[in-house]
């Protein structure tokens, strides 16, 4: 069975753990994809090439921070467990391997349902494809002018001249939630008397 199109409905049983390891090209995909879609899952332990543990276990600002670092964080918190030598295979392969650990918030921290965590992607989305960017001119599109992507950054504590690639996902759900509330003059327009 294809881990990417698995779905909750298909399995008698949720699982609350995922012990893996994952092929290059697929371990980000499936590793999103089953956090998503099996909410009962608590801990994932997968191999993983050594540059995707990196990519995953990566920090706001560090060279290998980009979107698996910041979207796997939208689940939980994730830490590098070791790595592990092309020496234990047979046949050896040319690159090392690491072992990584995801643990799904006891709490959420954010809405969990589909449609937010799509908004919260897309935003990721945009301030990666152009990674060198300031947040402000990354999110010019999505906001609709520079005034109006400065105003929403400010707006949810963020300064306009960082860059994506210094975005926690903190950052990225603030700024969605501080984007989805009405303006203040649709509020006053609502509370004023008529």
């Amino acid at each position: 069975r294809d881990v990417l199109t698995l779905r909750r409905d298909e399995l008698a049983a949720q699982p609350n753990a995922v012990v893996a390891n994952l092929p290059y090209n697929v371990a980000v995909p499936a590793l999103l994809h089953l956090l998503a879609e099996f909410p009962s899952i608590q801990t994932v332990t997968v191999m993983v090439q050594a540059e995707v543990a990196e990519r995953l276990a990566a920090e706001p600002g560090g060279k290998d921070y980009g979107v698996p670092s910041v979207k796997v964080r939208y689940f939980g918190s994730v830490r590098r467990c070791g790595m592990v030598s092309p020496t234990v295979f047979w046949p050896i392969p040319r690159v090392y391997s690491g072992l990584v650990r995801i643990d799904r918030y006891a709490t959420p921290q954010w809405p969990t349902d589909e449609a937010f965590r799509r908004q919260v992607f897309g935003l990721v989305d945009i301030a990666f494809a152009q990674r060198r960017k300031t947040a402000r001119n990354a999110f010019v599109e999505w906001a609709g002018s520079g005034n109006e992507s400065a105003s929403r950054l400010l707006a949810a504590s963020i300064d306009p001249a960082r860059r994506g690639e210094t975005l926690s996902i903190d950052d990225f759900v603030r700024l969605l939630r501080r984007s989805n509330e009405p303006t203040d003059t649709a509020t006053q327009q609502q509370t004023s008397p008529g």
